[in-house]
């Protein structure tokens, strides 16, 4: 049997985590399952989720379903599926995000990848709350973590789709904390600076492709941290001890 650091109080806590394939999302399973808890993951990389649940600890048993967060029915599904198992869910980590067009000059910029940013990371976190609280307001409470980004609220992004996405994620989240907070679920935005994870290479590659000097690529990677200690972050906000948090939650 797999032994578990019980200091978080996650044992058997039933925890749904978005974007598990890969960077924050495996990094947060990693950090959930050696605390005990119950984990579903999903993600549209199937590869990936089954990568993810190869590295976690023996007898996790975690649920896995390939999911696309931006397609209602998709969601809705995985969702239903998860609640036929365990009755229910107790948090919800919506990791799951896309970015496209880094450094990119508006007038370049097509609708459809406008759209899909924004498909993926604002429709996506209101799909999988939604879903969420459709459990958690009959159980009286839980909680919904959204992983938006300082780009969104305090400063500038070098992607005007992915900034603007993660703006409506914070606004979101804001306007959720109001409505579900009656209900005994606690709401956050938790927002990470640079973190190094193949999402956010890749667009520090897409931004040199589009013009930025290369310099601007090497300070972020620089200065971008791991996915295993912002896994561990959202692992504590996951946590009951963390029941006297809300809103925004800032990491480096």
């Amino acid at each position: 049997m797999a032994s578990f650091d019980t200091t978080l109080g996650l044992q058997d806590r039933r925890i749904v985590v978005t974007g598990a394939a890969s960077g924050i999302g495996r990094a947060t399973a990693l950090a959930l399952a050696g605390a005990g808890a119950r984990l579903a993951l999903l993600d549209w990389d199937e590869a990936g989720l089954t990568q993810t649940a190869a590295e976690l600890p023996v007898d996790t048993a975690p649920l896995t379903q390939q999911v696309d967060v931006s397609d209602e029915g998709s969601v809705d599904a995985a969702f239903e599926a998860i609640i036929a198992e365990w009755g229910g869910i107790d948090v919800l980590i919506n990791v799951a995000g896309i970015m496209r067009d880094q450094m990119a000059d508006i007038r370049n910029i097509t609708v459809q990848d406008w759209q899909r940013v924004l498909d993926v990371n604002l429709t996506g976190s209101f799909l999988t709350a939604r879903a969420a609280s459709r459990t958690m307001i009959p159980a009286g409470g839980g909680a919904i973590i959204l992983v938006g980004s300082p780009a969104g609220v305090s400063g500038a992004s070098g992607s005007i789709s992915y900034g603007s996405s993660k703006g409506g994620v914070n606004g979101l989240a804001m306007t959720l904390e109001r409505h579900l907070g009656e209900h005994g679920i606690r709401v956050h935005n938790f927002l990470p600076g640079s973190v190094d994870t193949p999402l956010f290479n890749r667009s520090l590659d897409n931004g040199v492709a589009n013009g930025a000097d290369q310099s601007y690529a090497d300070h972020a990677r620089e200065i971008a941290v791991s996915p295993e200690g912002i896994g561990r972050a959202l692992a504590m906000l996951a946590s009951p001890w963390a029941s006297d948090l809300k809103g925004n939650v800032f990491t480096r």
